[in-house]
C-alpha cells in the first residue's frame, strides 16, 4: 500500500502569494499534477494540516477545487493556521470526519488502521489534543489490536533543534504518549508543521515530518536564529506500508537530471 503525504499547504484568498514570495496555490498543482502521475499510483493521499493560510472559506473553496483534482481518496486534519468550522463546510459532501467537534479521522486500509488526530487550538500556533480526542484515539486502537495504526496530526510531538518551531509543537505529548504506551502496535507517526523532511524517534516510536512542497522552514539550528523559509528543492512524502513494516521516500517534485543507466546493452557495468 503506498500513502501520497501533503501538508502544510497554505492557500491564500485569490491566490495570493504567501509573505510576498510564495505561490503557494502554484505549488500545490504542480504537487497534485506529480501526484496523479506516480506509477503506482498512491492509495490515499493524506494532508497533515495548513490546508489555508488564514482559514477564510474563500480559501477552502479555493483549495477543494484543486484538491478534488487529485486522482486518489483524500483524508485530511487541520493544522493551527486551519478553522475547523470553514474546513468542515468546504469539505462537506466531499471528506467527512468520524468525530463531531475534532476533525479526526479513522480507516482501515491495507492490513494498518490510519487514524488522524486534530490538533488545532484556535488562534494558537502550538498543538494540544482534547481530552475527547485522547479518549477516542484510545477506543480506536483497542479496537483494532493487533493490526498496526499509523497516526496523521499536524504538530510533531517532540522538539527537532529549530528553537522558533519547537515552541509551538504539541504541547500535551505526556499525554499521547500515555494512550500510546498501551498500544504498542502503533507503527508511525506522520506529522508536518515544521516544512522540513525530518525522522526521529520519540519514545521509540518513528515520526516522520513531511517535506515542503512550497517553502521550507530555513534549516539553523542556532539556538537565537530567526524564523526564516527558504525556497528548497519541493519534494512530497510517500509511504510503503507492507506487512513487516514501513518505508518512506522523498519524492521531488522539480525536475532532475536523469535517470541514467549504471549497465550498458551487454549488462556491462559502465566505465
Amino acid at each position: 500500500m503506498l500513502i501520497a503525504q501533503l501538508t502544510d499547504l497554505h492557500i491564500k484568498q485569490s491566490g495570493k502569494l504567501a509573505y510576498q514570495k510564495v505561490d503557494t496555490l502554484g505549488c500545490l498543482r504542480r504537487a497534485i499534477d506529480h501526484i496523479n502521475h506516480l506509477n503506482p499510483m498512491p492509495d490515499r493521499v493524506i494532508i497533515t494540516g495548513d490546508l489555508a493560510d488564514f482559514g477564510h472559506p474563500s480559501e477552502y473553496q479555493l483549495l477543494v477545487s484543486e484538491l478534488q483534482r487529485l486522482k486518489p481518496l483524500v483524508r485530511v486534519v487541520p493544522g493551527n493556521h486551519d478553522n475547523r468550522t470553514h474546513l468542515r463546510d468546504a469539505l462537506q459532501g466531499w471528506l467527512a470526519f468520524d468525530t463531531p467537534e475534532c476533525c479526526n479521522f479513522s480507516e482501515p486500509l491495507g492490513g494498518y488502521q490510519l487514524i488522524g488526530l486534530d490538533t488545532a487550538v484556535p488562534g494558537q500556533p502550538y498543538g494540544m489534543l482534547s481530552q475527547a480526542s485522547l479518549q477516542w484515539l484510545d477506543e480506536q486502537l483497542s479496537a483494532v489490536t493487533p493490526h498496526p495504526a499509523l497516526l496523521f496530526m499536524h504538530h510533531p510531538p517532540m522538539t527537532v533543534g529549530l528553537h522558533h518551531m519547537d515552541v509551538q509543537n504539541l504541547q500535551n505529548s505526556d499525554a499521547l504518549y500515555d494512550v500510546l504506551r498501551s498500544h504498542p502496535h502503533v507503527a508511525g507517526i506522520v506529522v508536518g508543521h515544521v516544512h522540513r523532511p525530518i525522522v526521529a524517534t520519540w519514545h521509540r516510536i518513528p515520526v516522520w515530518i513531511g517535506p515542503s512542497h512550497s517553502h521550507a522552514v530555513t534549516l539553523d539550528l542556532d539556538p537565537q536564529a530567526p524564523a526564516c523559509f527558504s525556497l528548497e528543492p519541493r519534494a512530497i512524502q510517500l509511504f510503503r506500508l507492507e506487512p513487516s513494516g514501513i518505508c518512506s521516500h522523498i519524492s521531488y517534485i522539480d525536475a532532475v537530471d536523469g535517470p541514467y543507466p549504471f549497465f550498458d546493452d551487454n549488462h556491462r557495468l559502465i566505465d
